[in-house]
């Protein structure tokens, strides 16, 4: 997959500016708001992926995910602040989910883990075809305040993109690695911080 690729590359381009957790996570670029611009969590073994993800799910697993999981298991790409009227806070603009060992209220402030896929792709519209599998999200054409999330199609491996609870396809890939490459450079163009007015949040389409 180049997608993979993009991902060793970008671990090599910040080997300069690096932290690293005691579970492995990586921090690319690290800061205050946000903590990191980059967060990619370290991969584990086939028989965890198996255990906790393969067979508890009823349909078979892509493989091109399955493939991603095994290089890192997930990962917050090109985390940007937002400053509103009152606040700063950070913003994942891409994330691809994982499957992390503890539970997010279990773990320690320092050994970060990836958005657990079981549990988001929980959270669909009930339109949303049932051979779909929720594998990320990202915020399109810089729609703070909008999460568009992506699924891939169990059965093709093809990948949609559709807003959160909503069933409308507004991108469609025919591999993963499409998709994600996609994704990932046209956010190589982000600014390390933008103005975010909740109260005017607009609907556009495509990249722009």
């Amino acid at each position: 997959m180049e997608f993979l690729n993009n991902i060793d590359s970008l671990i090599e381009n910040y080997k300069g500016s690096c932290i690293v957790r005691e579970n492995g996570t990586l921090l690319l670029n690290p800061g205050v708001i946000p903590i990191c611009e980059h967060m990619i969590f370290p991969a584990m073994s086939k028989s965890y992926y198996k255990r906790n993800l393969l067979d508890r799910y009823k349909l078979p697993f892509p493989n091109s995910y399955l493939m991603l999981l095994e290089h890192f298991n997930g990962a917050n790409l090109y985390t940007v602040k937002l400053n509103t009227p009152k606040h700063s806070f950070a913003s994942i603009l891409f994330s691809i989910y994982g499957v992390p060992s503890t539970p997010p209220f279990s773990r320690a402030p320092q050994m970060e883990e990836s958005f657990d896929v079981r549990v988001e792709d929980l959270s669909r519209h009930p339109m949303t075809p049932d051979t779909w599998l929720k594998c990320g999200a990202y915020t399109r054409n810089y729609e703070f305040g909008i999460r568009t999330d992506i699924f891939i199609d169990t059965q093709t491996e093809r990948v949609y993109a559709c807003p959160k609870n909503e069933f409308d396809v507004v991108e469609s890939w025919d591999t993963l690695d499409n998709c994600f490459c996609e994704i990932f450079n046209f956010f190589k163009n982000h600014k390390s911080q933008y103005e975010f007015n909740p109260q005017s949040i607009q609907r556009t389409s495509g990249y722009g």
